[in-house]
């Protein structure tokens, strides 16, 4: 039997600007020392971020409380200058206009953190999620956003893939993912999709992702797959640029800038529009990296492509930060927090009671957390 608790609210710290940044010392600790993407003040404070050849001050309250985060998830993404000459610095623009998009976001959200607890409703499951109550029944394009290698996500998001064709009956269904090579030499076309559990393994040989479970599990369904990932072209975007043959670390490093994300996200639209353009009455299901699909995030491929959407963040508390620093604030009340440890498959899902045009500053239309590994 499913145990649930439900509540309409969430409780949000939000303290007056003259306050916060006082307050903010009980929620985080103080920025720890960032070497030479930092400047430090006497007391160990962050007053500015180093971008590149210049400073960039955020605003003391918002430095306080996100100036860690921050730091992970922008000024750790610079690219090497020596190797990456003009895409550096068009790498470093980006990074300094997300800045400046975050601290409005930041401002927007206190202005109306009201209004944005009323609309969200907390529920926990021990038992499966009924998916069905959430998404929409008419939904052409749903995006899966995760934190990768946890294998309780994993498995969570195999859970809904098993259940979408009984959620969509008679419904085409295709799963799009980043963690797929794609054809790259071949036009894209239904022809091109991978429905055999042996395709996966020829082309993902000796792979540990946790998230190959959800290729099996989707071609096993009778859903088929499609590599999104253009890997040689990457790789050769990254020779043309740095005149060197890229090492994994090059690669990896290249893959998770900003316009490393813009251009991969770029690359992935162009199958995803092909692919809506051949199938336009069918659910396509986008299972990427949250960084590439969350509303919150740069160049997100939702807005890329338009249309309609419905975005499901998967993630656990530790990492709850990173997906949007403004996830600092929120706490939930005693018996959601109760009921959430209270077995080790309790999920608490998050979501908005109605259709919310504030999804766009915390990243999503659902957000399931799992308890983290131990």
């Amino acid at each position: 039997m499913k145990k649930i608790v439900c509540f309409l609210l969430l409780v949000v710290l939000v303290f007056p600007q003259s306050a916060f940044a006082q307050a903010a010392k009980a929620l985080r600790p103080l920025l720890p020392a960032l070497s030479k993407s930092g400047v430090q003040a006497a007391g160990g404070k962050c007053l500015s971020f180093e971008l590149g050849n210049m400073y960039m001050y955020l605003p003391p309250a918002v430095m306080s409380a996100h100036g860690a985060d921050l730091w992970n998830t922008h000024i750790s993404a610079q690219l090497d200058p020596a190797l990456y000459g003009a895409v550096s610095k068009k790498n470093n623009a980006y990074i300094f206009k997300s800045l400046q998009r975050f601290t409005q976001n930041y401002e927007k959200f206190h202005a109306h953190s009201a209004s944005i607890v009323g609309r969200i409703q907390s529920c926990v499951y021990t038992g499966d999620i009924p998916y069905a109550a959430y998404l929409p029944k008419d939904l052409k394009t749903l995006y899966l956003g995760e934190v990768h290698g946890i294998v309780p996500l994993a498995e969570e998001v195999t859970r809904l893939i098993q259940a979408l064709p009984k959620l969509y009956p008679g419904r085409k269904i295709y799963l799009a993912t980043e963690f797929l090579p794609a054809y790259e030499q071949l036009p894209l076309g239904a022809d091109r999709t991978v429905t055999r559990p042996e395709e996966i393994a020829q082309l993902l040989p000796d792979t540990r992702r946790v998230s190959v479970r959800v290729l099996y599990a989707a071609v096993k369904a009778g859903i088929p797959v499609i590599g999104l990932e253009r890997e040689n072209e990457l790789q050769n975007f990254i020779v043309r640029t740095t005149r060197q043959k890229p090492t994994d670390q090059m690669y990896e490093d290249f893959s998770c800038s900003f316009e490393g994300v813009r251009l991969r996200n770029k690359m992935w639209a162009q199958y995803l529009r092909a692919l809506r353009q051949q199938e336009p009455d069918a659910l396509i299901v986008v299972y990427a990296g949250f960084g590439h699909v969350g509303y919150n995030q740069d160049f997100n491929l939702p807005s890329m492509l338009g249309g309609d959407s419905f975005v499901v963040l998967f993630t656990v508390p530790e990492y709850l930060t990173l997906n949007n620093p403004l996830f600092i604030y929120f706490r939930e009340e005693a018996a959601v927090r109760a009921q959430f440890h209270s077995s080790p498959r309790a999920r608490l899902v998050e979501s908005w009671v109605k259709p919310s045009p504030y999804k766009k500053i915390l990243g999503s239309d659902m957000t399931v957390i799992l308890q983290s590994e131990e």
